[in-house]
């Protein structure tokens, strides 16, 4: 283990340890049963154990262990939560969309919250948002599931990634200001500067290819999830399985029409792969390949701030890439449209509980949100900031002794990639957020010689004062609504629709030709519509008018 002025970390966090456990409730003062529970986690792109400091930190207090299974690292979809459905047992955690728990509702899998819920002592300060998505989904009596990313914050406020937007159009730094700062406001131009920059640049220092774009399909289920993620950064967001709206619902537009956003980006794929600035891996690569590929260097476009890197050298910074507003999330008291639940037939209903609640506690949206206390950060002066050995444990893949965890300290962090209450809130007791980058201390340390260039350039302080400034950022306001049950045919449409738009979105961006492209989309228009596709686009107008209200209701 690395030392800091012949100081072993190891001695560091033996003794913060001792401490914890003595500060901590219940580490080691409960003799419980060990259990390990199986977590069923829709958004994580982990699967297996959870391990590092995290497991050490769960197992010595509440002395359970994770078995994490994610949809995502199993081929992507929602295949693997209907077969464990249909077993009777989706998971002891179960985190999942919305829509989904309704099912489990249904299929009657889930254990009433209630009785321990108004026991708990932080969980129950969110009791009336919990009630009222709990209502919405048809429950009538009791508590089935909590939502995830509740949050006490304004819900016009926009949810970022430091002093930028965590979703947005990301290029590396250097590489745009070699070519002189071109404008880009075409998806022609952003080919353009692609081709450029993968020629001045077509490998990385260890002799890796570069690429525009590398793509990878675990996230997709109704769509090419990459395709409706970058639908935000040219004025849209998808709003329903057919249909995609502006941030505000003032404009809409069918996910079919020719000239779609959607139609649009993957147009901009498919040139991209003729270009040859397409990896030929995406769509066979999981998340994980294509992010240790952005972190080697050998992609050229990141759509989340997250995803840049942990180093000032080739860093790559929000860059406009259209005259149309970013579609950016904003804070939600009802939360983002997933929810925890217990299973019904778990062994401790009571004692997972208790782990939601300290889950919920400043303490555990710390572990959460901005890692270990003493290791990875510090508070100084009253404000949390991160320590020399964060950083280098991050980009240098620094691994811990077996007593604290073991494993890098990064991979040590939970895996569940969900909590309960919005990250980036503010933790009343530092008046700091819990996400640690999104302390003042990190914003005021990350700005290095990248930082201060991008700010002479643009004229701005931070990429999310030019999108304000420049009347470029929606907010997409979250209320209450959740969708009403469909009809089992219903479902089934929907799910045959999506499937068809998922394969043939693959199809489309590797075509060989423009003809070829061409013909694909009129043979998925075909296919869609001969399975009811047009069902769907009506159903979807209706919830559209609904999410306005529901946005409306918020605002009030």
């Amino acid at each position: 283990m690395k030392k800091q002025n012949g100081f072993s970390i190891k001695k560091r966090v033996l003794s913060i340890w001792l401490v914890l456990c003595f500060v901590l409730s219940g580490c080691g003062s409960e003799n419980r049963d060990f259990l390990t529970l199986d977590v069923f986690a829709g958004r994580a792109n982990y699967q297996g154990m959870q391990e590092g400091w995290y497991a050490k930190l769960v197992r010595d207090k509440f002395n359970l262990a994770f078995n994490i299974i994610a949809p995502n690292v199993s081929g992507g979809g929602n295949l693997l939560f209907e077969t464990r459905l249909s077993s009777g047992k989706v998971g002891d955690i179960v985190i999942t969309s919305l829509a989904n728990m309704k099912q489990c509702l249904e299929e009657d899998v889930l254990a009433d919250l209630s009785p321990y819920i108004e026991k708990t002592q932080y969980l129950k300060n969110y009791i009336e948002p919990i009630k009222t998505m709990n209502k919405a989904l048809g429950v009538e009596k009791g508590i089935y599931f909590i939502p995830t990313a509740m949050s006490t914050m304004p819900v016009t406020e926009p949810i970022l990634h430091g002093d930028t937007l965590e979703y947005g159009s990301y290029l590396p730094w250097a590489y745009y200001k070699e070519l002189g700062y071109p404008v880009i406001e075409t998806k022609e131009d952003l080919l353009d500067v692609l081709s450029q920059m993968q020629a001045n640049h077509p490998q990385t220092q260890d002799g890796k290819k570069v690429y525009g774009f590398s793509l990878f399909d675990d996230w997709d289920v109704e769509h090419m999830s990459l395709a409706a993620h970058m639908v935000k950064s040219y004025g849209y967001a998808v709003a329903t399985q057919s249909i995609l709206t502006t941030g505000d619902y003032s404009k809409s537009q069918r996910l079919m029409e020719k000239d779609s956003a959607y139609y649009q980006v993957l147009k901009l794929y498919f040139e991209a792969n003729q270009r040859g600035l397409l990896d030929p891996e995406s769509g066979v690569q999981s998340f994980d390949t294509m992010n240790a590929k952005a972190q080697s260097g050998q992609v050229l476009y990141l759509w989340w701030a997250w995803m840049r890197g942990y180093s000032q050298d080739n860093y790559h910074m929000f860059i406009p890439v259209s005259n149309e507003p970013t579609i950016c999330e904003g804070f939600s008291t009802y939360g983002d449209g997933y929810a925890y639940a217990v299973g019904k037939n778990t062994q401790s209903v009571k004692r997972i509980v208790e782990f939601l609640d300290w889950m919920v506690s400043p303490e555990g949206l710390m572990y959460y949100g901005a890692g270990y206390e003493g290791l990875g950060y510090e508070i100084v002066d009253g404000k949390p900031i991160y320590t020399d050995f964060s950083g280098a444990a991050w980009e240098n893949g620094y691994e811990l002794e077996e007593e604290y965890g073991g494993g890098t300290y990064s991979q040590g962090y939970c895996q569940f990639n969900d909590s309960i209450v919005q990250v980036k809130d503010t933790n009343p007791l530092l008046g700091e957020p819990y996400h640690s980058e999104n302390w003042s201390s990190t914003i005021a340390n990350n700005r290095g010689a990248v930082q201060t260039e991008w700010s002479k350039y643009f004229g701005y302080m931070s990429p999310i004062n030019y999108l304000k400034e420049n009347n470029l950022l929606q907010v997409q306001i979250k209320g209450d609504f959740v969708q009403e049950t469909e009809s089992a045919d219903m479902v089934m449409i929907r799910t045959n629709c999506g499937r068809l738009v998922k394969e043939y979105s693959w199809e489309l961006i590797f075509a060989e030709s423009e003809e070829e492209f061409d013909r694909l989309w009129a043979d998925l228009t075909d296919l869609l519509y001969q399975n009811g596709y047009e069902q769907i686009e009506k159903a979807d107008k209706e919830i559209v008018e609904k999410l306005k209200q529901s946005r409306e209701n918020a605002l009030k």
